[in-house]
């Protein structure tokens, strides 16, 4: 998850790791010199498609074959705001269990509702709240109206263009 490595005077250069479980979700921090070794968890990382959601999960269909896998809320709830349906998204896996999921950089959304742009309001380059279809709410120029489709960041959440 993070780090940072530290120089200290008498006890030598160490590194300074948060970590997370992935069997649990637990984050703890530890030290680590420079000579110790570290086990590297192997995850498989597939190419999901989004369906539609499913009481407290999400459905997810790999294209390869067909199968259809429910993920709990609690993996992919930083994702919630980009999950527009047919989105294809890379989903880490530890022992065919999900545990994350990677979104794109950026992904091309629906306005569902903005108001008018004013007169005049072009020129002076005032942005305006517009939701999404996935109910995100992004501040975007004021020539973007209902059913335009738009471009944002998923690091950021902040209007990119117009798709």
């Amino acid at each position: 998850m993070g780090n940072e490595q530290v120089f200290s005077g008498k006890r030598g250069a160490y590194h300074q790791l948060k970590l997370q479980s992935v069997t649990d979700g637990h984050v703890e921090q530890n030290r680590f010199n420079s000579t110790d070794n570290v086990e590297k968890v192997s995850l498989d990382v597939r190419n999901m498609e989004y369906l539609y959601p499913d009481g407290n999960s999400y459905v997810f269909m790999d294209p390869q074959n067909g199968e259809q896998l429910h993920i709990p809320e609690d993996v992919i709830k930083d994702a919630l705001p980009y999950l527009s349906y047919n989105i294809r998204l890379d989903i880490c896996f530890h022992e065919d269990k999900p545990i994350s999921v990677e979104l794109p950089p950026s992904v091309v959304l629906e306005v569902t509702h903005t108001e008018p742009s004013t007169k005049g309001g072009t020129i002076t380059a005032v942005p305006k709240p517009a939701e999404l279809e996935t109910g995100l709410v992004v501040k975007v120029p004021g020539h973007v109206k209902i059913g335009d489709r738009v471009q944002v960041d998923t690091r950021t959440g902040e209007f990119m263009g117009r798709a």
